[in-house]
């Protein structure tokens, strides 16, 4: 019975740590599929959609088992300041998720994934906000970190579902520019708002031992995904403000740009410091995140703007975000939790044969 319960604790743990926090796998995987169908490697790019739906449904059915079997961890996680924003990463996965399928030619799941990132992102923002406005004691700016991008980082992904449901002939070309420039307006005062805070809590706080820093990553990222936002919203036959918004992409993907070097370094010194080797941790998926969407918004950019040199820098970042994806899997793969999952299931076969 010994090995049997320790496979139920096992599951159980699994269970109870599922939930928005782990989504950043399916942003990432989708996004590196969608640069990866950009570049011209629609294989490649098809066999990352398969394994986005495969892990989105294992992990939307964890979450719901959560909920029910573990509430009081969910509402937990909605509390904490430090960890209430990863709900966003469920919003930006269905953004993601569906702009893929759509440009597969999946109208309908694409529709119902554009469909649960608005129920989402409505649910979230009325939740988060509120029930950290009467937490006691209040959030903190040492409670600032990368994870509070997700919330411009969803925003945008509204603004991306507009456009591919525009593009796949479901939303009129008037309405799908209104709701994509509105939710793309909104993505880019969250992104000024949170980077005040975050520069704030950097420059007064500081960044602890034990905080993660993969998240500031985020910061490139949501940028990055304002660019692809704008890049589709110029694709709409007749959207207005083409020069403004066109004006504000090229910045947008500027100051993407801009990050890389101090995010890298920031990384860098961090993995350097530390004594033992590097470990895979889940957000690390924050990470390769940035990386693909940065290299998608460099390809539309540079169509979309007329700008060969974003398309330039974007046809080169895409083999390296599709390494970072590769690298992060193997740490996934070969992680303690997996490593213990494979051995309970050797245990249960060897078991079953006797």
């Amino acid at each position: 019975m010994g090995p049997v319960t320790g496979g139920g604790n096992l599951l159980a743990r699994a269970v109870c740590r599922a939930g928005p926090a782990c989504f950043p796998v399916v942003m990432a995987t989708g996004i590196v599929s969608s640069a990866l169908r950009q570049a011209g490697q629609p294989s490649l790019s098809a066999a990352l959609l398969v394994i986005a739906v495969a892990v989105f449904v294992i992990l939307l059915a964890g979450s719901a088992v959560r909920a029910v079997a573990f509430p009081a961890s969910l509402r937990a996680d909605l509390s904490r300041p430090d960890r209430a924003f990863t709900s966003f990463a469920f919003v930006a996965s269905c953004g993601v998720l569906g702009d893929r399928l759509a440009s597969g030619g999946y109208r309908l799941p694409a529709a119902m994934a554009a469909g649960a990132a608005l129920a989402a992102w409505l649910g979230v923002t009325g939740l988060v906000p509120a029930r950290l406005a009467v937490r006691r004691p209040p959030p903190r700016l040492a409670d600032v970190n990368g994870t509070w991008y997700l919330w411009a980082v969803g925003t945008q992904s509204l603004a991306i579902a507009a456009v591919f449901l525009h593009d796949v002939g479901m939303l009129p070309a008037g309405p799908a520019a209104l709701a994509a420039i509105t939710a793309w307006s909104a993505g880019i005062a969250l992104y000024l708002v949170i980077t005040v805070l975050v520069a704030g809590r950097l420059l007064l706080v500081g960044v602890g031992p034990g905080d993660a820093t993969n998240p500031y990553w985020v910061a490139m990222g949501a940028a990055s995904i304002a660019v692809v936002a704008a890049a589709g919203i110029l694709g709409i036959p007749g959207a207005p403000a083409r020069a403004a918004i066109t004006g504000l992409a090229v910045a947008l993907w500027s100051v993407a740009t801009v990050l890389i070097a101090p995010l890298a370094t920031a990384t860098a010194a961090r993995y350097l410091r530390r004594p033992v080797r590097p470990r895979y941790r889940a957000d690390m998926w924050t990470v390769v995140f940035p990386a693909g969407m940065y290299a998608l918004a460099g390809l539309q950019l540079g169509t979309a703007a007329r700008l060969p040199l974003a398309g330039h820098i974007g046809a080169v970042v895409v083999p390296c975000a599709a390494a970072a994806w590769t690298v992060t899997l193997i740490g996934l793969a070969s992680s303690p939790f997996m490593s213990r999952q494979a051995s309970q299931g050797r245990q249960r076969s060897r078991r079953a044969t006797i």
